[in-house]
């Protein structure tokens, strides 16, 4: 149970950095992200993207230190769920900063 709990954290961390990498890429989406007139909506779709686009870069460092927190002494793989749902949270923060994006470029 030890490697293969090992192995899983290794294979995690590799996804995580993954994870970091595509992260880093959503920032070519905002190039020319603001404009200079923008109505209260606008600016508070505006602001929202900007956080989006920050939990981005945190949820997988918080993953990452979920799942090693329950691998350290693992007893069964039902521990692992925190890091998972954190994992499915980043999923969802993601569509939802592609979706936020193109209903701003069409304002």
């Amino acid at each position: 149970m030890l490697w293969i709990a090992i192995l899983a954290a290794f294979g995690w961390t590799l996804l995580q950095v993954f994870l970091l990498f595509l992260s880093t890429q959503c920032i070519f989406s905002l190039i020319e992200f603001r404009s200079e007139t923008e109505n209260m909506y606008q600016k508070l779709l505006s602001n929202l993207i900007m956080l989006l686009f920050y939990s981005l870069f945190l949820l997988p460092l918080i993953s990452l230190g979920l799942f090693y927190f329950a691998v350290i002494n693992i007893t069964g793989w039902h521990k692992l769920e925190p890091a998972i749902w954190t994992f499915a949270t980043w999923c969802g923060v993601l569509f939802t900063f592609c979706s936020l994006l193109s209903v701003k470029n069409r304002m």
